[in-house]
This record gives structure tokens, sequence and C-alpha cells, in this order.
């Protein structure tokens, strides 16, 4: 732990983030679904914690940027078309490395030292429901409900669990409360969003137990790529030093948490 936090100690010094000139448009996707605090959209405008703390990485190292929210699979698949140079935010698989640009311990680290953030999946029920999430996949209230096209989705198919993917969370959550059976997995910062619902309160557990953590990255796309790695790793370490920034980071999430 200690080398981790000094190998990015010292790239981050290394990084020349004063005297920038004015750098080329940075065109970002965005997933536009429910995903709060990190990433969602309100009024056609790209919205959360990752997408500010991007915009201030980005913005320190004197880049323009346009933020595009796109429904998820399209934010991929525009990505790997070229028609975007990056994608906020991302988890890694190896078949998205094929035409995302990633951190080289993406692949290797459970926590990346160039992430945005991590992210801890949990399950939630039904209020009233007995069940008690232990660790156990197997064990998952059917239907077990995901966001479409996301990475839990494609863990939790590995391990034989069948999986209803939801293109809108709060509409896939309601319905959970009306059948009264199954569960959502969601990140847990998206769940204590969802539990204060004024429609939903009282209404939700969380259980306890993650079922997964997951990095989150600033991806950047290999087709057309128009910024060069150098680059590219400066922005990295830039969003790094945001993230170790204590005070930055609690006022970040003290901004969301009021908006509830």
């Amino acid at each position: 732990m200690v080398k981790r936090r000094l190998l990015l100690i010292i790239l981050i010094i290394l990084t020349p983030i004063i005297g920038y000139c004015r750098q080329d448009m940075i065109r970002i996707v965005t997933d536009q679904g429910y995903w709060y605090p990190y990433t969602y959209s309100h009024a056609g405008q790209a919205k959360g914690i990752h997408i500010d703390l991007v915009q201030k990485a980005l913005s320190n190292l004197n880049y323009d940027m346009r933020f595009f929210p796109k429904p998820w699979k399209r934010c991929l698949h525009d990505t790997k078309n070229g028609k975007y140079d990056a994608i906020v935010s991302v988890s890694y698989k190896p078949e998205r490395a094929e035409f995302l640009i990633y951190p080289d311990d993406a692949a290797i680290l459970g926590k990346s030292l160039w992430r945005i953030t991590q992210v801890e999946y949990v399950v939630i029920t039904n209020s009233h429901e007995p069940y008690r999430f232990d660790g156990d996949l197997k064990s998952l209230p059917q239907p077990v409900r995901a966001p479409l096209g996301y990475s839990i989705v494609h863990d939790l198919k590995s391990a034989g669990i069948k999986v209803l993917e939801a293109t809108d969370t709060m509409v896939c959550v309601t319905q959970l409360v009306k059948s009264k059976r199954g569960s959502f997995v969601t990140p847990m910062k998206n769940a204590i969003g969802l539990q204060l619902e004024k429609r939903l309160r009282g209404k939700l557990r969380i259980h306890s137990t993650p079922i997964k953590s997951k990095s989150y990255f600033m991806g950047f796309a290999i087709k057309n790529q128009k910024i060069d790695q150098g680059r590219i790793t400066a922005i990295w370490n830039e969003i790094a030093r945001l993230r170790e920034d204590q005070s930055f980071m609690k006022a970040l999430f003290n901004k969301y948490k009021g908006q509830k």
C-alpha cells in the first residue's frame, strides 16, 4: 500500500499540470441512466460526482470539454466507433479494452491508482422481505434485476444467475416494490439515493454485504484517438490527485448529499 501511494505521488509530481496552453476539445459520453450520485442526467445535462471530478481535472489542465448523456449501451458503441474521445465512467472488462485505453493497473488491481472512485455493488430487496444477503449469489431472490449493459450484469450471469436488465432504474425498483419480490443490484450510493426517494422511503432494504467492489475510470477511445498517451496519463494523474484531496471530495459528496 505504501509503495503504491509513493508511486502515485511521484507520478503526480512529474506531471506538468501547470502552464498548459489551451488544449483540444474533448468530447465525453456519459451514462444518462440514474446512477446517482456518480453519473446521471438532469434536463439533458450530465451530472454527478464522476462528472464534476473529471470536469475539474480537465479544467485544471486547460482542456475544453463537452459531455453527452446517452443510454449506456450507446455510450459503449459510440466510443468504440470513435464518435467520442472518452467515456465517463467505465469499469474494466477485457472486451472493452479492445476499444478503450485504460490505466496500466486496471486489469491487475482491485483498486486502481488511477480510478475516479471505487464503487461497491450491493443488493436491494423489499423491506418486508426476511432475506439477508450473505455473499451467496445463488441465494439472491428472483427475479434479480440490474442496470442494462453494466459490467455487474456480466459478473452475475457468469456466476449462473439469470438477470433482468433494467433500462430505467427507477421504474425497475418501483416494480420490485409493487411485486414484493425479487432483488436489485446497484452501487451503494445509488442504493442510498433510491432509499431516500419519497415514494420509496421505508420500502427498501440495503444489504450490508457487498457483491463486488470495482474501480471506475475515464476511458479513452482507441479509434480516432486525438489525445496522446502522455496527455492521457496527465489527465489520469490529475483525477487521482483530486480524488486524494479529502477537502475537495468531502465538498463534492456533500453537494450531492444536499440534493436529496
